[in-house]
């Protein structure tokens, strides 16, 4: 039987767990990196061929600012979907009325749904779900609520033509908010790759430098596990 299939004894050694020598959260490595920078700058250590002290300071600070633009961005986002999602269903709300409408005066009503952006998906009848689609359908039900003499009704244009409005605007905003985080979330990425690969070779730096003391010398530049967290 193999050795690797024999259930572990009372002497078999427990795994070691290493706390990483880098944070997992990113508001912490962004305070690592700034107080790392400050220390290297400070420090009789030298510089590394590819990486300055300059460079290093210069990433840091960059890191710190793209993380909190792209927290930024995703608050301002939140308020928008959730009003989006309440017009989506005042939407829904207001569309079985004009149904009920269609249904009163003709005998298949369906076969008008396409003139009022309506549509069949899982064997339902109802606006589109994607939202620049929405958008076009209630424009199409605006313009036949008023060509079939509904516009009147307590569910007709004046119900409707604000829904559409707001209801645009949120959409063109979300669109244009959501491109500017996505733009920042991925600088954000990149600029966390380059400070953890930046402050690994620091690590192994100082460990070559102070093969006796680097454990001290590492405390002193800030690399602090215990502080860390989880």
């Amino acid at each position: 039987m193999s050795d690797s299939l024999l259930p572990a004894g009372p002497n078999t050694p427990n795994p070691i767990r290493r706390r990483s020598q880098l944070p997992d959260s990113e508001v912490a490595l962004a305070a690592l990196a700034t107080t790392v920078a400050k220390a290297w700058q400070a420090s009789e250590l030298p510089e590394l061929l590819w990486l300055t002290k300059a460079d290093l300071a210069a990433q840091a600070e960059a890191f710190a600012r793209h993380r909190d633009a792209a927290d930024a961005a995703g608050d301002a986002r939140t308020p928008q979907s959730k009003r989006l999602k309440a017009l989506d269903q005042l939407l829904n709300a207001g569309l079985r009325y004009v149904k009920g409408y269609l249904a009163e005066a003709h005998d298949d009503e369906t076969a008008y749904y396409g003139e009022f952006g309506i549509e069949k998906a899982h064997q339902k009848y109802g606006l589109p779900v994607g939202r620049p689609e929405r958008v076009k359908a209630v424009t199409k039900l605006l313009a036949a609520l008023k060509s079939h003499g509904f516009d009147k009704k307590k569910y007709g244009t004046a119900h409707w033509q604000p829904l559409l409005t707001e209801y645009q605007q949120l959409v063109e905003q979300t669109t244009e908010t959501t491109g500017q985080r996505s733009g920042k979330v991925s600088s954000k990425s990149q600029g966390k790759k380059q400070v953890r690969k930046a402050l690994q070779a620091l690590i192994h730096h100082l460990k070559a430098n102070y093969p006796d003391t680097f454990e001290a010398q590492l405390r002193a530049f800030g690399f602090q596990k215990e502080s860390y967290g989880g």
